[in-house]
């Protein structure tokens, strides 16, 4: 696949610092000491309820001990944090982000957040293994990254990290091709042609590689959950396709959104949970969209932490009106959106927590914590929306024994909070520190990180 200007820049940016980072992570191999967390509340991510007292003890890089305060015994060298009064819970992760478009800057942002783990759902694949090596060489702090690699899509001129198939021949061969490539999963992309689709799925089930991704304008969305899509993204892929076409032929939007009902939701739901599909609504973007004049006049805090490459990215997109009339019909729309995401809940599909990190005003890490927020706002309970961003992305790409959940044997990711979660979601961003594959980050080491985000985003 050929370079596009825009990946190429970037690639050129990331490689300047290769010789300072090889001299760094020479150094960074070694476990840290033992980790104990004394006398917290834990939330352990599997839906249990939580236990109180408990004390968890971390020891090369994996949870060893969690046990009741008087039974744990604690390691003679362990670094130790009294957690009376806090609140544990695993870390959480970011199931649609783009690392190509926002740099690296945003791991650390992410860090500081929370998120421990992502799934990039497109970009370049040198770039974003770069940035994975990093990780793991500890030259820069950030998460476990699961990537696909690039797009797999119909023509679209000008757009970035495509796979354009336009036949079934096509969509067999992306799939031997990618997984040549070692990515970890395909993501498909709404141009993609449905003859191309369909093979895609088939002979991706057949090599047991997993399928994420938008469902096709051109592809009935029913049609595709049966045909084994692994993970459904954005809420609009339940019904941009038919309303597409419905306008096309001369309905209004309006209209054609009206007839997407209540049982039409539910009927799709109930598909999902028999073909056993994942469900990534990316609320937050929606809600960006559907605000974006109102933070074009006055914008965000946060949007200090957003690189410069991602603001490049953004000008690929037009402005929404902002006339009252249109703010009118967008909030109306993600009114809609939050009552479709409802009805999918009761109908008891299984959550991810996703972002579309790389959209405008999607801000890396605190994003994730406003769509725990708006699922919440939408009909999952708190702990509900706290297993959707942590034991169902491990699930859904077959991690399960490794991460999500703080049991013993898996590695070390958590969150602790200040106050409970499970009484007021939002209580997620009282962060006092994370650990991040065994590497403990307190509260004043996560502040210095978000600073030099904030000094670094205008230069990445």
């Amino acid at each position: 696949m050929a370079f596009t200007d825009f990946s190429r820049r970037m690639l050129t940016q990331f490689a300047g610092l290769l010789l300072f980072n090889l001299a760094v992570s020479q150094a960074s191999a070694e476990s840290p000491r033992p980790i104990v967390i004394r006398n917290a509340t834990l939330i352990d991510g599997r839906g249990a309820a939580a236990q109180h007292d408990v004390t968890v003890i971390i020891s090369d890089r994996h949870f060893t001990t969690i046990a009741p305060e008087a039974q744990a015994k604690v390691p003679p060298d362990a670094e130790t944090i009294d957690a009376t009064g806090k609140f544990v819970i695993p870390g959480l992760w970011d199931m649609h982000v783009h690392l190509t478009m926002v740099t690296e800057i945003a791991c650390p942002a992410l860090i500081a957040n929370g998120v421990t783990g992502v799934r990039d759902m497109g970009g370049s694949l040198e770039i974003i293994d770069w940035i994975r090596q990093r990780i793991a060489d500890e030259t820069i702090p950030g998460p476990h990254v699961f990537r696909a690699g690039p797009f797999v899509d119909g023509s679209k001129p000008g757009v970035a990290d495509r796979l354009v198939v336009w036949n079934a021949d096509d969509g067999r061969k992306a799939v031997g091709f990618l997984q040549k490539r070692g990515v970890d999963f395909i993501k498909v992309h709404n141009g993609t042609p449905p003859e191309a689709f369909f093979a895609l799925l088939k002979e991706a089930a057949a090599k047991r590689i997993q399928v994420a991704g938008h469902i096709p304008l051109e592809v009935d969305p029913a049609a595709a959950i049966d045909a084994g899509y692994n993970s459904i993204e954005h809420i609009v892929s339940l019904f941009e396709g038919p309303v597409r076409t419905k306008v096309m032929n001369g309905k209004s939007q309006e209209t054609a959104m009206a007839e997407f009902t209540d049982e039409e939701v539910r009927k799709l739901a109930r598909l999902m949970v028999k073909r056993g599909a994942w469900f990534d609504p990316t609320l937050i973007m929606y809600w960006s969209i559907a605000h974006q004049a109102e933070l074009k006049e006055h914008p965000d805090e946060r949007d200090r932490y957003v690189s410069k490459s991602a603001r490049e990215f953004w000008k690929i997109f037009p402005d929404k009106p902002a006339s009252p009339e249109a703010r009118k019909k967008f909030d109306e729309a993600f009114t809609r959106f939050l009552q479709i995401t409802g009805i999918v809940h009761s109908e008891n599909v299984r959550f991810l927590v996703g972002t579309d990190l790389a959209g405008r005003n999607i801000f890396p890490g605190f994003s994730v914590q406003d769509e725990l927020a708006l699922l919440v706002k939408a009909g999952l309970t708190p702990m509900e929306a706290i297993v959707a961003a942590t034991r169902h992305p491990a699930e859904s790409l077959g991690k399960s024994k490794e991460l999500g959940t703080i049991e013993p044997g898996k590695t070390a990711d958590l969150v602790l909070l200040d106050q409970d979660p499970l009484g007021d979601i939002a209580n997620t961003k009282k962060i006092s520190a994370v650990i991040a594959n065994g590497r403990l980050f307190r509260r004043p080491e996560l502040d210095r990180m978000l600073e030099t985000v904030v000094k670094e985003a205008p230069n990445r």
